[in-house]
């Protein structure tokens, strides 16, 4: 084999290798909150692509964004599992869920949004949960602040419209997980609930 055969391979090699996208961190706060009334979430955990995760267990919550804390480092959500318990005038109902994300197409959103404005000094942005009884929701938002940011859309950022309004809020987010957890009018068994 001759050196620029060897040479072209080389680069061809580094070029495909790369351009390769590596995992990476994507939110350092986490949110937890509710839709409608008052909710106590006292287990609750998002595992990520790079072996990670957070908590999102505030105790309660009650309206969007809802509690806030520092999640350390989080990257694309894989699995969410967890328990929190909806409390009524006379009752309490428990939920529980345990489920897979799709963690590609959460990904290709995450880095829709991360590209979606003119100017975006932030890194990192926030994991939210949101519960409306059985329903989750796992939304993805940056702080993207006029006083320091160019907000404005880019051009074509989002053909997929992927960027909606998060619920009772001007801010932008992408929905990572929507789904429904199961119900019961007594604790499951094994959850912080139950005694």
């Amino acid at each position: 084999m001759t050196m620029n055969k060897l040479f072209i391979m080389l680069i061809t090699v580094f070029m495909l290798t790369g351009c390769e996208e590596k995992p990476f961190y994507v939110a350092s706060i986490g949110n937890a909150g509710s839709l409608d009334g008052q909710y106590g979430i006292r287990d609750m955990s998002v595992s990520d692509v790079l072996g990670g995760g957070a908590g999102f267990g505030y105790g309660a919550v009650n309206g969007y964004p809802g509690a806030s804390a520092d999640i350390g480092r989080m990257g694309v959500p894989k699995h969410i599992e967890g328990f929190w318990a909806k409390y009524d005038k006379d009752t309490t109902t428990y939920f529980r869920i345990s489920a897979d994300i799709d963690s590609e197409l959460a990904e290709k959103k995450i880095r829709t949004l991360r590209n979606y404005y003119q100017f975006f000094k932030g890194k990192t942005g926030s994991m939210q949960v949101l519960v409306e009884r059985e329903r989750v929701r796992i939304f993805y938002t940056l702080y993207c602040s006029p006083s320091y940011d160019d907000c404005t859309p880019k051009p074509n950022a989002d053909p997929n419209r992927w960027v909606e309004k998060a619920p009772e809020s001007v801010r932008n987010v992408v929905v990572l997980f929507d789904g429904k957890g199961e119900m019961s009018l007594t604790p499951f068994p094994d959850s912080p609930y139950e005694n």
